[in-house]
């Protein structure tokens, strides 16, 4: 068994915190205990972990980054760039996936009450004010909020304007001269789902169109729930003749729904999906989708994470950044 931290310190006799100020050339320890120290850590090829690291300093050198989903559109590309800026500064990522559970999101944000980690970038899930204020963080417990919103607690977020999104998409596809369009979606409880709801409903109002409550369909987010979609549409009578749809997997089994049903796209029914990704590039025809600039969400919750860590607080409390149409086959069936 390897040497730990606390076998060292009952070896000399001094207490854990000692040994780790003086692996980590801290002040507060003699110069004959370090040398002991320091000899026993030369003799077995003594290798600290983080957490043992941080005893002394109460830094870890450690960041959580809680997801509401390990699998939702965009997360890899985000995690990708977080981890990059965190790795450049020192930093190390403990990934925790919470499914949506509120008692595993508590259970995770123990890890920042607890010192465990120096602070979390939470991304995604339910309002933020269900989860975070039901736990309870110290004053100085750092967290950064990625495309979720806390209502009462002022706390840095990075947030994708998800509303001016969806109202791009309605806007498209009702400049098509559609009227009647079918928005597929994922659970209103969510965040972003409610505020893509609200950017298709605004669109349809500032051209004094009314919204037809049948054409929303709400769903558990998955690819079968897609697909069941447009079935359950034609068995109540309510054909639309455009679809948006609020996630590359519920486009994906929507697609599926509708070529096994015989119909066309875009010819039959047109679509843009919301979110970019490598299953929206490869689907045919290709898809007509909003894209968030993924890269920059990451980079810039790690950035406001580690420099809030280091005392240095954001410019901007609460930062939000545009996403874009980009245009193909699904509507526009001239575009390759």
């Amino acid at each position: 068994m390897p040497l730990r931290l606390k076998d060292i310190a009952r070896m000399v006799g001094v207490s854990e915190s000692t040994v780790s100020r003086a692996v980590n050339n801290k002040p507060g320890v003699g110069e004959e205990t370090k040398k002991k120290i320091m000899g026993l850590v030369r003799e077995y090829n003594f290798k600290p972990n983080q957490f043992a690291q941080g005893l002394a300093s109460n830094e870890t050198h450690i960041i959580a980054l809680i997801l509401s989903d390990l699998n939702a559109p965009g997360y890899s590309e985000i995690i990708k760039n977080i981890e990059e800026v965190a790795n450049k500064r020192g930093y190390q990522l403990v990934l925790c996936n919470t499914g949506n559970d509120l008692e595993k999101e508590k259970a995770y944000l123990q890890l920042v009450s607890h010192n465990r980690v120096d602070g979390a970038i939470i991304i995604g899930g339910e309002l933020a004010d269900k989860n975070v204020l039901n736990v309870a963080l110290n004053d100085d417990d750092i967290i950064v909020l990625v495309n979720c919103f806390s209502e009462e607690m002022l706390i840095p977020t990075i947030l994708v304007d998800n509303s001016r999104g969806a109202y791009i998409a309605t806007d498209h596809l009702l400049e098509l001269g559609l009227e009647r369009i079918a928005i597929v979606m994922g659970a209103t409880e969510d965040f972003m789902e409610s505020s893509k709801l609200d950017g298709y409903k605004e669109a349809f109002q500032d051209k004094n169109l009314p919204v037809n409550d049948e054409l929303i369909i709400e769903t558990e987010g998955t690819r079968e729930a897609g697909y069941k979609s447009f079935f359950s549409l034609l068995e109540r009578g309510e054909i639309p003749q455009g679809f948006f749809v609020t996630s590359d997997l519920l486009a994906v089994g929507l697609i599926e729904a509708i070529k096994m049903g015989g119909y066309f796209i875009p010819d039959d029914f047109p679509i843009v999906a919301y979110g970019d990704s490598l299953i929206t590039s490869i689907v045919s025809p290709s898809l007509t989708v909003v894209a968030e600039p993924l890269e920059e969400i990451g980079k810039l919750s790690a950035r406001y994470l580690i420099d809030l860590i280091n005392n240095k607080p954001p410019e901007e409390l609460i930062r939000v950044l545009e996403p874009v149409l980009i245009m193909r086959e699904s509507s526009c069936p001239h575009i390759k």
